[in-house]
């Protein structure tokens, strides 16, 4: 296809045209066309890599959209909001790895020992991370390009650019486990329903997990009454149990408090 497609430009480019065909440039000439083969679609995933391999950048679609909303509850930050003013300050940023640079330390004690510096690219712009070697050799199978994860480290502002001095590496899967300390669940008592009620603890039930859930209900008076769900029914706070408990209790009303 790619050869019929550079052929045709080609003849147009030269002035060259296929006066027996009905559609102009070579336009009548079926035979190639129905030579190529019969294949079915590419899956997303395919597709995005061989749009990054061909073109160096993504077309059908934006790989990390699918994680906006893990990337949203579990982010203390994003690349916008590094400035000066972050100087140390501890962060926790979801994103994907684009670019890996290797070198070799020159000094102090770990001299000759492998580090790296990659570039982590989230929804609204890009940063560079930092990892020293007892870090990179921590986290080595985890530091891959396209590799979508969280990287949790200190801001370090030394330089024109914010970059991260990396902590600790956390894949997509292990997020919820590590950082889902607690769950605040808020409601109004106008809303407060047996029915509605049920359809919390039967989330819970089935999402189970380490973080606990406190439900907030608020009074018409402004008066806050915190419970506390029992143990037995403490759950996994990912993306698809926010989403759907946002469904029960309204957006907004789903909220992960770290310890």
């Amino acid at each position: 296809a790619m050869q019929m497609g550079a052929t045709m430009q080609s003849d147009a480019a030269s002035g060259q045209m296929n006066f027996f065909g009905d559609g102009g440039f070579g336009g009548g000439d079926q035979t190639n066309e129905q030579s190529l083969p019969d294949v079915q679609p590419w899956p997303e995933q395919m597709m995005l890599q061989f749009e990054k391999e061909v073109l160096g950048f993504y077309v059908t679609s934006n790989p990390l959209s699918k994680h906006a909303k893990m990337i949203d509850i579990y982010s203390s930050a994003n690349t916008a909001r590094l400035n000066s003013k972050s100087q140390g300050r501890e962060v926790i940023i979801g994103g994907m790895i684009m670019k890996i640079r290797h070198m070799v330390t020159k000094n102090g004690r770990n001299a000759g020992a492998k580090m790296a510096v990659f570039e982590l690219e989230d929804l609204q712009g890009k940063v560079e991370v930092v990892m020293f070697p007892k870090k990179l050799e921590q986290y080595a199978e985890l530091v891959e390009v396209d590799k979508v994860l969280f990287v949790k480290g200190k801001v370090d502002c030394q330089r024109e650019t914010p970059n991260i001095l990396c902590d600790e590496l956390i894949s997509m899967e292990e997020m919820a486990e590590k950082f889902a300390a607690r769950v605040s669940i808020e409601m109004l008592t106008m809303d407060v329903s047996p029915e509605k009620i049920e359809r919390v603890k039967h989330l819970c039930r089935t999402h189970r997990g380490k973080s606990p859930v406190h439900v907030n209900v608020q009074t018409t008076s402004g008066y806050r009454i915190v419970t506390v769900a029992d143990k037995a029914i403490n759950v996994r706070a990912d993306v698809d149990f926010c989403t759907k408990m946002e469904k029960v209790v309204g957006r907004g009303n789903v909220k992960l408090m770290r310890n």
